[in-house]
């Protein structure tokens, strides 16, 4: 497999033990005041959110925001369908575990090994590390999907293989088996249907013309399709709770929108207007979309919410933070 420079992996330095529970419970803003950052709106979103800020996993829940970690290494978290348990990327220096955890809290369990008992900043640890990201559950709760690298670096300067997609059993020490593999590119954010028959996923080829597009691999054969009218330039995948509607992220220049498709094909939907938009979320009620998007004047992504009736946007979005400046690439995973 052809392997990349990876000089941005090598360099995430963040080091730290990762467990759930209760800490800071960010405040609703108040007429008069200018808090920040706040909360500014409470629509009334069924379940529970989580999202990630400075390295630490937050949960949004009956209208208050709630700090889970505090140890700055937590990223990119997925609820299983169940809403009882979560899985989330710890980063250490030079590497990154996929950590499952149950969502009343509680030390999280370490699913993978991906690094090295070299000194810290040493090259030899370097050459003894990788990195796994985006990790998801199956619908029954009982795998994950996620991307990492086939082995560790190699050559000097030291240089990554591409990231590729892994399954494996919800329980430590499980096998890890290859999924899909393409030397020409790198893995992204991924989901499985609603019927535990295949997995959606984005892929972007390197080099910096790449575009990202979300494909669909099927789990019997290995086989490789995507929805008709999907564009290139598509990533964060996400889908309805029927598994009927792919919801995305499409970039159009300098600009990034939420759109949905029928996950058999149709005419692409667009669905915000904000120039920023990514991360989609879908209630579990079919009711409500959730993204991040950077307001006007601001500094970072903020939550928004969208009433949905028969899949459309139903009224305007509504801007639900401010200056929490989250993690977008993480983005968002909505559970019961």
């Amino acid at each position: 497999m052809k392997k990349a420079l990876a000089c941005w992996l090598i360099g995430m330095f963040m080091v730290g033990c990762s467990q759930l529970g209760s800490s800071n419970t960010v405040t609703t803003d108040t007429p008069g005041t200018t808090s920040s950052p706040a909360i500014i709106a409470t629509p009334d979103l069924p379940g529970r959110l989580l999202l990630v800020k400075s390295g630490n996993l937050l949960m949004w829940h009956d209208g208050q925001l709630q700090q889970l970690t505090s140890s700055g290494d937590a990223w990119q978290p997925a609820f299983s369908r169940d809403g009882t348990r979560i899985v989330f990327v710890r980063r250490g220096q030079s590497y990154s575990d996929i950590m499952l955890t149950s969502a009343t809290g509680g030390e999280a369990i370490q699913l993978t090994d991906n690094g090295s008992r070299h000194a810290l900043q040493s090259f030899e640890r370097i050459y003894d590390s990788m990195w796994a990201f985006y990790p998801n559950f199956s619908p029954d709760g009982s795998r994950i999907v996620y991307a990492s690298q086939f082995g560790p670096p190699e050559g000097s300067p030291a240089s990554e293989y591409r990231l590729i997609m892994y399954v494996q059993d919800a329980r430590a020490g499980a096998e890890r088996i290859t999924a899909y593999s393409d030397g020409s590119g790198n893995v992204g954010h991924s989901v499985f249907d609603a019927e535990n028959k295949g997995i959606y996923f984005a892929f972007t080829p390197a080099g910096q013309n790449g575009a990202p597009r979300i494909m669909y691999y099927t789990l019997a054969n290995g086989g490789l399709s995507l929805p008709s009218g999907l564009p290139d330039q598509t990533y964060d995948p996400a889908l309805s709770p029927d598994g009927k509607t792919l919801y995305y992220a499409k970039r159009d220049g300098d600009s990034t929108e939420i759109y949905s498709i029928p996950t058999t094909g149709g005419t692409p939907v667009q669905l915000t207007q904000r120039k920023t938009a990514r991360a989609p979320a879908v209630s579990p009620d079919g009711n409500w979309l959730v993204y991040l998007a950077v307001p006007a004047q601001a500094a970072g992504f903020e939550l928004w919410a969208q009433k949905l009736l028969n899949g459309a946007p139903d009224g305007e979005p509504e801007q639900i933070t401010r200056d929490q400046i989250f993690d977008a690439d993480s983005g968002i995973s909505w559970g019961k």
